[in-house]
């Protein structure tokens, strides 16, 4: 009897069980897949004339075969300015980046940069994965420095594209605009 008077009075406390391995969702955006940039007449007129003069001068030097890899590029580059990419669903959390459905976990990323691209600006992030080396996310310009304050504390910033192809790139568009600028 006395055990069941003193088994009455206590009343089950509710205990709130908190998963220390819960996901949290740091910072969420939806963008485009890629960066994007319709090109004007111009610019395709100057790029084929001078896939032109360059065709002539390696079918001089009976170089066919990088003549098709140069009209595949334009074509390539063509195909992808002129079908707008979807959108993705984009986000970071505690284990790591989203990009879509695809994941990388932080232990995958070693560093990240921002880039403008086109007429857009992209995060990038350099992965230790064989394939793909370098994931690159459009963002809104004002998101820059929330992404940065969350993201420098798991991976170094660097401040500008390490890669030998974008500075190589960067230096031939300053140098031979294919269209004007604005």
């Amino acid at each position: 009897m006395l055990y069941d008077i003193f088994m009455a009075e206590k009343k089950p406390i509710p205990v709130e069980v908190v998963d220390l391995n819960e996901e949290k969702v740091l910072f969420e955006w939806t963008a485009v897949e890629r960066a994007y940039q319709k090109r004007n007449k111009d610019f395709w007129v100057t790029a084929i004339a001078i896939l032109v003069l360059v065709s002539v001068i390696l079918i001089f030097l009976k170089e066919f075969f990088l003549v098709m890899a140069l009209v595949s590029v334009l074509f390539l580059y063509y195909a992808l300015s002129s079908v707008p990419p979807g959108e993705v669903d984009n986000k970071i959390t505690n284990r790591g980046v989203y990009f879509g459905e695809l994941h990388y976990s932080w232990d995958v990323l070693e560093k990240f940069w921002f880039k403008k691209s086109l007429s857009t600006t992209t995060v990038n992030f350099g992965t230790l994965l064989k394939f793909p080396r370098m994931v690159a996310m459009v963002i809104d310009e004002k998101d820059e420095g929330k992404i940065k304050e969350i993201v420098v504390k798991r991976i170094p910033l660097l401040e500008n594209s390490p890669t030998f192809v974008d500075k190589l790139t960067k230096w031939f568009a300053d140098r031979l605009p294919l269209e004007d600028r604005k």
